[in-house]
């Protein structure tokens, strides 16, 4: 008896349109990603400041002394986006100050953060490494976005 082997597009072809629709949504939405994540590093738009903090006094924002990985987000106002290592990517929305623990990672920490509003406020995203920000950028552009990754 020989085996049956059908290859991607015999599948293709028998999917439905609706399967077929969410598939080409799904595949076209990870590209946009990938590219925002690339083009987001490599630039940055004027209404953003990127830096890197080395200082020990930290009077900014009270951030809680935690061991391991945090992204530290601080705006007034609504906010979306993505923030992971490179094993693991989630999507998170929230209003106002919120800290995203991400317990020991210890490889590429990256978060695209953007504002769910048209006004002037800022947005800060910070990375925090055993309670010392390791990396930060933001933004006051209507509706920016913060790109900011790190290599621990």
């Amino acid at each position: 008896m020989e085996a049956f082997k059908m290859s991607f597009l015999d599948d293709w072809k028998e999917w439905g349109t609706a399967k077929k629709a969410i598939s080409i949504i799904a595949v076209c939405c990870i590209g946009i990603f990938i590219i925002a994540m690339i083009g987001g590093g490599l630039s940055s738009d004027k209404n953003t400041s990127p830096s890197t903090t080395t200082d020990d006094s930290s009077d900014d924002t009270a951030v809680e002394q935690q061991k391991g990985v945090q992204v530290h987000i601080i705006t007034d106002g609504s906010w979306s986006g993505s923030i992971g290592d490179v094993g693991s990517q989630s999507t998170y929305d929230g209003t106002g100050e919120d800290t995203i623990d991400l317990g020991d990672a210890d490889s590429i920490v990256s978060a695209a953060i953007q504002k769910q509003s048209g006004d002037s406020s800022e947005l800060k995203v910070e990375i925090i490494k055993d309670g010392k920000v390791i990396k930060d950028a933001s933004t006051t552009g209507e509706y920016g976005v913060v790109t900011v990754s790190t290599t621990l």
